[in-house]
């Protein structure tokens, strides 16, 4: 596997990407097209030997299970975070047990910390020095740990950009339906494939993922990609299926915090003065619902919440519930990958999404976002830098920037 040379632009590594595959032949054309700007977002921020253990939890599970269990696994450290190996080995067996973890996953996690302190798992400068093949050999080597772990490890944590997890169920089937074949090809097979997608296969297994069942029509003209969706943008935001929504009311540093959970996972977060006021824009926004007060166990993920609200650097790892039209969630999923501490303006959004003229959508796409913080609509701000538009106050988005900055400072 090639790495490509480091560059310091990723949205212009991403438009390279888009290009050459798009070029490749129609198939990809019209999933290029369909899908959109590529957002891949990895968290280099995570060493390998944390993205190992998340790994190793997460297996076979869904994910707000595995979620729980992780949370439940760093709350038996004081400081709230993975814990480091001599934590973990110091941890009693039974212990790690409790959390929720099998056998196999609780050796598993002992076997990492062990294999960590014994320089298996290498640290991120060392492993980002180390050729693909060589560390994904060295890696599988240990319990639990297999090909399909360490690729997604060098993709999301290493930054890799030139991966293609081929073990993987999504990618096959994506390529599957890409060609409307009868049967996804094999890994071995599929490699052979995507050596014509090298340099950029990290980006073609990201549009692979989500490539739809149905084989998208060819794509439109550049016209067509340049212009704003505003028919899209009237449609009228969809109703969760779910008759009930489980909601709490906190207090954070920005006064009244109200949290709705939905059962595909968070659906709503708001900010004000009044709670009374926060509980009743919930039930206009979901007419159909029964609120449902809190329980104990949807209090700790409102405290992740709160924790995020203090800390936004922290980011919310929790299922979200995202509820709006195509471009809204285009919006939006771009918006979750702007950085803590970084803004950018709605028109520099508007013409990474291909849209030079669409910096207007953009902002009613921000003003319409109901998942405070966790959409990061506060990070987007006017051309000239000054601060507007936030549903919750220019104060308090004022206030989260100042936090961002100031939290990022200090790293």
């Amino acid at each position: 596997m090639t790495r490509l040379p480091s560059k310091p632009d990723t949205s212009s590594r991403y438009r390279e990407a888009e290009q050459f595959l798009a070029a490749l032949d129609p198939d990809w054309q019209a999933l290029v097209a369909h899908v959109g700007p590529c957002i891949h977002q990895p968290r280099p921020e995570r060493d390998p030997y944390e993205a190992l253990i998340r790994s190793v939890v997460y297996q076979q599970l869904h994910t707000r299970a595995a979620e729980r269990i992780l949370q439940r696994l760093i709350d038996i450290y004081p400081h709230g975070h993975c814990p480091t190996p001599e934590e973990v080995l110091a941890t009693p067996y039974d212990t790690l047990r409790a959390c929720g973890l099998s056998g196999a996953k609780a050796n598993s996690i002992l076997g990492l910390a062990q294999a960590r302190l014994d320089g298996i798992i290498p640290d991120q400068a060392t492993a980002l020095q180390m050729p693909d093949e060589e560390l994904i050999k060295q890696l599988t080597t240990l319990r639990g740990i297999g090909r399909w772990t360490v690729e997604m490890m060098m993709m999301y944590t290493l930054e890799h950009e030139d991966i293609l997890p081929a073990d993987d169920f999504g990618v096959r089937e994506g390529y599957r339906n890409l060609k409307q074949l009868d049967k996804a090809p094999s890994a071995r097979v599929l490699r052979e494939i995507g050596q014509a997608w090298a340099p950029y296969r990290s980006v073609a297994s990201w549009y692979l993922w989500r490539m739809p069942k149905q084989a998208p029509v060819l794509a439109p003209s550049s016209n067509e990609l340049h212009r704003a969706p505003r028919s899209q943008d009237k449609t009228v935001r969809q109703q969760t299926p779910s008759s009930r929504l489980y909601f709490a009311i906190a207090q954070c540093s920005l006064g009244a915090l109200l949290v709705a959970e939905s059962e595909r996972g968070i659906c709503a977060i708001s900010l004000g003065d009044d709670a009374k006021v926060l509980l009743e824009q919930l039930q206009e926004q979901f007419k159909a619902a029964e609120l449902i007060e809190a329980d104990p166990q949807f209090n700790q993920r409102v405290a992740l919440v709160v924790a995020m609200v203090e800390k936004p650097t922290l980011g919310l790892d929790l299922p979200l519930d995202i509820q709006g039209t195509p471009f809204q969630q285009r919006v939006w999923e771009f918006l979750r990958h702007i950085p803590a501490g970084q803004t950018l303006s709605y028109t520099e959004i508007a013409e990474r999404l291909g849209m030079p003229k669409g910096a207007r959508a953009v902002a009613r796409a921000c003003a319409t976002n109901t998942l405070a913080i966790a959409i990061p609509c506060h990070r987007v701000v006017r051309q000239s830098g000054d601060l507007a538009g936030y549903r919750w106050g220019l104060e308090r988005k004022k206030t989260l920037l100042e936090r961002e900055r100031a939290q990022k400072a200090q790293r």
